[in-house]
């Protein structure tokens, strides 16, 4: 059995070597400068308008996304995804984010979530959203900026 694995691994190190060696091309990845970034956040004209956040989309695969969000002060959309998970990383700015509970009316959505725990949220913290968790900023101290990675639940 040891005997076995070592030789996977050898030849999964083998044909590493060998591809490198062949000088086998790889994709560089995605990059966005923060000036990029800002630019796209400011040209962001989302079919909901302000309610719905300003974003800069950094890459899309697999039926999964991570975009840069803006939300501005004042109404914002209550959201409830039941097919995907987000993950909000803050970068900046900060206000109350609510989770849980339920929308209190799904043809107005600025109506906000009823129930739910509130949190402060600001620059540093992370909160992830599984599929069917009900999200909301009931406050917004000026703008808040965040990453929001979503991924399909299946």
């Amino acid at each position: 059995m040891m005997r076995t694995m070592m030789m996977v691994l050898l030849g999964a190190v083998a044909a590493a070597t060998t591809l490198a060696a062949q000088g086998d091309a790889r994709a560089p990845g995605t990059y966005m400068s923060a000036a990029q970034i800002r630019a796209e956040l400011d040209r962001s004209k989302p079919a909901l308008g302000i309610v719905a956040g300003q974003t800069a989309q950094i890459v899309e695969a697999g039926g999964g996304r991570m975009v840069v969000r803006r939300r501005q002060a004042g109404p914002n959309n209550a959201s409830v995804h039941e097919d995907l998970t987000e993950v909000y990383q803050f970068i900046g700015g900060g206000g109350t984010f609510v989770t849980g509970g339920t929308l209190p009316d799904e043809k107005n959505r600025t109506a906000g979530i009823k129930g739910g725990v509130s949190r402060k949220v600001q620059a540093g913290d992370f909160v992830v959203l599984p599929p069917g968790t009900p999200h909301w900023f009931s406050e917004i101290d000026g703008s808040v900026t965040y990453v929001e990675t979503r991924f399909p639940a299946k």
